[in-house]
């Protein structure tokens, strides 16, 4: 039996003989997803520069400018892996979930004081492709889910350094708890826009973190490395590590690189992959060890189809067994 609570690991019980891992992909897959963005919440604590960089070195800020706008498509892929036992009699295998993809449409909205610049966030219609036909079932319910997503719009608030101040979207009637948690964390998370820069003037090869609240007692710290940088456009490489609340056993490490353009406030692409482990059982040699990763791209896509607006609830199947939420 699984147990999706809102970012938090599913709570499984060890079956009393190894069971088909689809069932685990099934029951865990939500909780994959709504790990797939790194758990940051509320204000950032603290940002230190661990190493200034090369000379030259410059301060970086966005140049957010009226009328831009630009188009983007997300990609979530998730697995899951399962070790049942130890040593020579230990079984292993891994499940691929469906892949999701949303094509996203930013455009500058308005000033918001202070240096902050709001942006319009419109989501087009979410596409979910099954692996394979075993995999048709979860599919079709995540695309159910991620329906209350297509033709909604949010916005974003950014500051001059890169740091989201803000971000919301409204979704459709009927969206699922799971989906407020996903979006909401997508939303508030450090890899949606452009990493947020140091105050002070950095150069190829500076090193910065970004630490903020996670809960009661836990901390998230975004690692970042600048790894190229030619006029506007740079290369950040990132590593998120998490202390969570006293209790929790499951941590969540993500690790990515990150293409920039100052002139563009979100990511020109952007690769990452976060992983969890948990241990749902140690009595001898029935040891379970589920593993967790969810892979993530976001690159530059065309404008998003005049279609893009309307609203269907119900998902469909395609010639090639696809499955797709509209």
């Amino acid at each position: 039996m699984c147990t999706l609570h809102a970012l938090e690991a599913p709570v499984c019980s060890i079956p009393e003989r190894l069971v088909p891992v689809l069932l685990i992909v099934t029951c865990c897959l939500l909780g994959s997803l709504v790990q797939a963005a790194p758990p940051v919440e509320g204000e950032a604590v603290a940002m230190a520069l661990l190493e200034a960089g090369a000379s030259p070195r410059r301060v970086l800020r966005l140049a957010q400018r009226p009328g831009w706008d630009q188009a983007a498509t997300l990609r979530v892929s998730p697995e899951v892996e399962t070790a049942l036992g130890s040593g020579a009699d230990q079984e292993s295998r891994t499940e691929y979930g469906p892949e999701i993809s949303v094509p996203l449409q930013v455009t500058w909205a308005a000033e918001a004081g202070r240096g902050q610049s709001r942006y319009r966030v419109r989501v087009g219609r979410p596409e979910v492709r099954a692996v394979d036909e075993e995999g048709a079932e979860p599919a079709w319910r995540l695309a159910e889910m991620l329906g209350a997503m297509s033709g909604r719009e949010g916005t974003v608030v950014l500051s001059g350094t890169g740091q989201l101040v803000q971000g919301g979207l409204a979704l459709g009637s009927g969206a699922s708890f799971q989906l407020h948690a996903l979006v909401g964390t997508a939303l508030s998370s450090e890899w949606f826009a452009t990493p947020q820069f140091p105050e002070s003037p950095v150069g190829l090869g500076a090193r910065w973190a970004v630490a903020r609240t996670l809960g009661a007692s836990g901390l998230a710290v975004v690692a970042y490395e600048l790894v190229a940088l030619h006029r506007d456009h740079g290369r950040v490489r990132f590593q998120v590590h998490t202390r969570l609340p006293e209790g929790s056993t499951t941590a969540v490490v993500a690790q990515g690189e990150l293409r920039f353009d100052l002139r563009q406030p979100f990511p020109a692409r952007l690769e990452a992959v976060f992983t969890s482990s948990t241990a749902l059982g140690t009595e001898g040699h029935r040891r379970l060890v589920v593993t967790r990763r969810t892979r993530v791209s976001l690159e530059r896509a065309g404008a998003l189809s005049s279609r893009a607006g309307e609203v269907v609830a119900a998902p469909w199947t395609d010639e090639a067994g696809e499955v797709r939420a509209r």
